[in-house]
């Protein structure tokens, strides 16, 4: 796929996930058009089969999941690898920290801690005090994991 095709990016600017996608296109220097789009509309749903974001277009591909985008824009220009140079186990030690960050720690930290407090959902438009507690223990756990590893 030639660079002259416009790289188009879906997705919310605040999520996590999109701002990451557009961070590597920006460090290997693609240009990219960014489309703010939400989750589950039919833009969404055009180029990811769950309509979630981030999601790419570049011409005839259509990608979802930022590991996947990644891995595209890493392959579209490779003078500049986003990966290491080095053994298979340090390549498949950074998958495995991206798929925690992706499964887990997103979950504990932004989606189950975060959100509460800075999207409330309760009648009042107050914060749960008792949901933002409650992951407490499990924040501990992955804060733990995160400074050991």
């Amino acid at each position: 796929m030639s660079q002259t095709t416009p790289i188009e990016i879906f997705g919310i600017p605040r999520s996590n996930f999109v701002r990451a996608v557009r961070m590597v296109a920006h460090e290997k220097g693609i240009a990219y058009v960014h489309h703010p789009v939400r989750p589950l509309t039919a833009d969404a749903l055009a180029i990811h089969p769950l309509g979630l974001v981030p999601g790419l277009r570049h011409g005839e591909v259509r990608l979802g999941e930022s590991q996947a985008i990644v891995a595209y824009l890493d392959r579209l220009k490779t003078d500049s690898p986003m990966g290491p140079a080095g053994s298979p186990a340090e390549a498949a030690e950074i998958a495995q920290w991206m798929s925690i960050i992706a499964t887990s720690v997103d979950r504990i930290i932004i989606r189950h801690y975060v959100v509460p407090y800075v999207f409330p959902k309760t009648a009042d438009g107050s914060q749960d005090r008792a949901a933002i507690e409650a992951v407490l223990p499990e924040l501990r756990d992955v804060v733990s994991m995160l400074n050991d590893g």
